[in-house]
């Protein structure tokens, strides 16, 4: 039964101890959650049922340890010295990912979003922290559970290296794809590609070992792949080596109309309705998607039974606002259509009428 000796375990060093690493994670997660929240202008409205959910398990983990040091549970008290310790080590090792971003990182804004380009430097530097941080992480599981002798260090050591060799299917594969994408110049993070398997459009947010971010430029929603499947990918890079908002990308409009319509006529719809556009566009309060000093031509594309196909080529002036502006240009393409009596068309569609008249 427990004794006055057991409560005076309660001001042992070793409750000091613990206490005070609660209190370097506890302020560790705070000048991390200020750093992002000042730098990304992030609301902290979004996040209350995380920091709920997160305060309940530090509530948890410090009750855990008084309940383990009062019934002299020794396993206890280290589980929880041990998940607070490592805890601490990832907050610390986020942080300074933190500082390593802000300081070689590149802050750049797509679609009036801001975020961190990643480039090499960025990615090397994580990686030694991570490499650091991991034997930290060994040497706390030393120190915590008294591992004295060399029979239950190499022992921790045979574990360690068992479930890294039982797992490399999973990561090894992964590391070696992740490396391969850091050294090519053509994956650079905020690059622009456009993936054949899959046929979209996205933009390549980061890369780390564990996963590949894109954005769906048409839907704006995330796409996460494993580095090993990301790579495997065919794919076209649009920023032809030119990232955020510099790079101009040429773009065309598959049009068909009836043999009777004059290319002329045609020319004139497009250029007019890119012209209007163009105009338009330059609103202070709008953002211009297309090129300041635009390239608009139409050719024809290719001769059907009941019908000519035309491409009607322009420029965007960033592989990002590829769908924008196409889905802008097609506005004015049909106001035009409407005020001039020329409607687009498929061969399909003008066969299916040829036939119900006959």
């Amino acid at each position: 039964m427990p004794n006055l000796s057991s409560f005076t375990m309660m001001l042992t060093p070793d409750m000091w101890i613990f206490f005070a690493l609660l209190g370097v994670f506890l302020l560790s997660r705070y000048l991390l959650r200020n750093d992002i929240a000042k730098k990304e202008h992030k609301s902290r409205e979004k996040n209350k049922r995380k920091e709920t959910f997160f305060y309940l398990w530090i509530l948890w983990l410090a009750a855990l340890y008084v309940f383990a040091a009062y019934f002299e549970i020794d396993f206890l008290s280290q589980m929880a010295t041990l998940c607070i310790s490592l805890f601490i080590v990832y907050i610390i090792s986020l942080l300074i990912h933190r500082k390593i971003l802000l300081l070689y990182g590149e802050e750049v804004e797509v679609s009036w979003q801001k975020y961190f380009k990643k480039w090499y430097k960025v990615s090397l530097f994580s990686l030694f922290v991570n490499v650091v941080s991991f034997f930290i992480w060994v040497f706390l599981c030393i120190e915590i559970f008294e591992l004295n002798t060399l029979i239950q260090i190499w022992g921790l050591w045979a574990w360690i290296l068992a479930f890294m060799w039982f797992t490399a299917p999973v990561w090894a594969l992964d590391m070696i794809a992740w490396i391969i994408l850091l050294q090519s110049a053509n994956y650079e993070s905020g690059n622009v590609f456009y993936i054949y398997e899959l046929d979209r459009y996205v933009w390549l947010k980061s890369i780390s070992l564990t996963e590949v971010k894109l954005i769906d430029l048409r839907t704006w929603n995330p796409m996460l792949f494993r580095p090993s499947k990301f790579r495997d990918l065919t794919v076209k890079n649009l920023s032809l080596g030119i990232v955020g908002k510099t790079g101009k990308v040429l773009r065309h409009v598959d049009i068909k109309v009836w043999y009777h319509i004059k290319k002329d006529d045609l020319t004139l719809l497009c250029h007019e309705a890119f012209d209007t556009l163009q105009v338009d566009m330059l609103d202070p309060e709008s953002t211009n998607y297309f090129w300041e000093e635009p390239y608009r031509e139409l050719l024809i594309e290719n001769f059907w039974d009941y019908a000519v196909e035309y491409k009607f080529f322009y420029t965007v002036s960033s592989p990002f606002y590829i769908f924008k502006a196409e889905r802008i240009l097609n506005e004015y393409l049909l106001k035009l259509q409407q005020e001039k009596n020329i409607y687009f068309s498929t061969p399909d569609l003008l066969e299916l009428q040829k036939k119900e008249s006959i």
